[in-house]
């Protein structure tokens, strides 16, 4: 047999394994997301080329995936100390600029590596109600990238990834 029917053979038979080895149900997706993370890195790719950190860089998540909910905490640790016990109106809204919060149910699609989430609560009170789309990758069974869907992203950031490490697991 020619090495080339050879090679086509064994891709040809091993293609559905690897194919069932990498997709994933929705339940070992939830089981992965579940418990409490903690933000590592918020880097931002720009169009030309170059790289920054996003910057609320200091966050938490909480999944319950198998009940189809989560909750986001981050906050920009640079954000201006106020000068006294209280803000002034400017400072108020500096504060509030530094905090990004919501709270949302999900939608996970196991099989194209994506979760949609509907906001419930946020913020932003025009966020309520809309929903976006996260590329998750699991790096072990503690630590995860999420990268913006391109379609949500404004332009001179081509991409933008979320890496977390695990702190507590939820199973």
């Amino acid at each position: 047999m020619p090495r080339r029917t050879i090679v086509w053979s064994v891709l040809l038979f091993a293609g559905p394994f690897a194919a069932a080895v990498s997709a994933q149900s929705h339940d070992d997706v939830a089981k992965k997301l579940a418990g409490m993370w903690r933000l590592v890195a918020n880097p931002q790719r720009m169009a030309d080329g170059t790289t920054k950190a996003g910057s609320n860089t200091v966050g938490y998540a909480f999944f319950d995936a198998a009940a189809g909910h989560m909750c986001f905490l981050s906050m920009n640790p640079d954000r201006p100390k106020w000068k006294s016990g209280r803000p002034t109106p400017e400072e108020a809204v500096s504060a509030i600029g530094g905090i990004g919060a919501y709270c949302a149910t999900l939608e996970i699609h196991p099989q194209e590596g994506f979760m949609i989430r509907h906001y419930d609560i946020n913020q932003n009170p025009n966020a309520v109600g809309r929903t976006t789309k996260r590329w998750y990758t699991f790096d072990g069974p503690d630590k995860m990238t999420l990268r913006v869907d391109s379609s949500e992203l404004t332009p001179p950031v081509v991409e933008t990834l979320y890496v977390w490490e695990r702190v507590v697991s939820g199973h």
